[in-house]
């Protein structure tokens, strides 16, 4: 093909081009955006609904084939105040002034206690955390800087045991990985893969 319909094709493959539909562009909540609400996904198993409030509260509501299997109320993100786990509640009141302990940096340490309030199983609590560096991270194409942190907690009078390695993604107020250490010094990642805004 030449000539005048030859360049009329190339004109409207350009046009095509030019106006195709800002669907296409990637959805990667952000500091501001992340108030408006977003989804967490991870192996297309469970969606974690995050809702980050004004006031330092991060609700979140976890769901797998469509159950409600975990809800929590946190604070910043870190420290769970409240959760509903698969209808059995639990509420965990502070004792320390958790808002003294941010904002987080590298080479603190940050420890709070808690008074349990569990039918079940009532008691104290508490729980460390070690900011040991920042790095980068993926959800999909979406890329956000998390702190490496490692935690760790007790019940009761027990002493304080390693849990896991946690990234803390300050920008979502979430924890969007942690890392599990094995006896045999082998490690595993489990991390979301998915991450989008919830429309309204």
């Amino acid at each position: 093909m030449t000539g005048a319909a030859g360049g009329v094709l190339l004109l409207a493959s350009s046009i095509a081009v030019a106006v195709a539909p800002p669907a296409l562009a990637q959805d990667c909540p952000t500091a501001q955006s992340a108030r408006n609400g977003f989804v967490v996904e991870r192996d297309q198993r469970s969606k974690t609904e995050v809702f980050v409030g004004s006031d330092s509260i991060v609700r979140t509501v976890m769901r797998s084939g469509g159950k409600t299997l975990l809800e929590t109320t946190q604070f910043e993100g870190l420290f769970q105040l409240d959760r509903i786990d698969t209808g059995h509640r639990t509420v965990l009141r502070p004792k320390t002034n958790l808002a003294s302990l941010f904002p987080l940096k590298v080479g603190q340490t940050i420890r709070a206690e808690f008074d349990i309030e569990d039918p079940r199983r009532p008691g104290t609590a508490a729980i460390e955390f070690s900011v040991k560096k920042t790095d980068t991270l993926h959800i999909g194409p979406c890329q956000y800087r998390v702190y490496q942190m490692e935690r760790r907690e007790s019940r009761g009078e027990s002493p304080l045991r390693f849990v896991n390695t946690d990234y803390y993604a300050p920008d979502l107020k979430l924890i969007i990985a942690k890392e599990y250490k094995y006896q045999d010094d082998r490690t595993r990642l489990i991390k979301f893969d998915r991450i989008y805004s919830i429309k309204r």
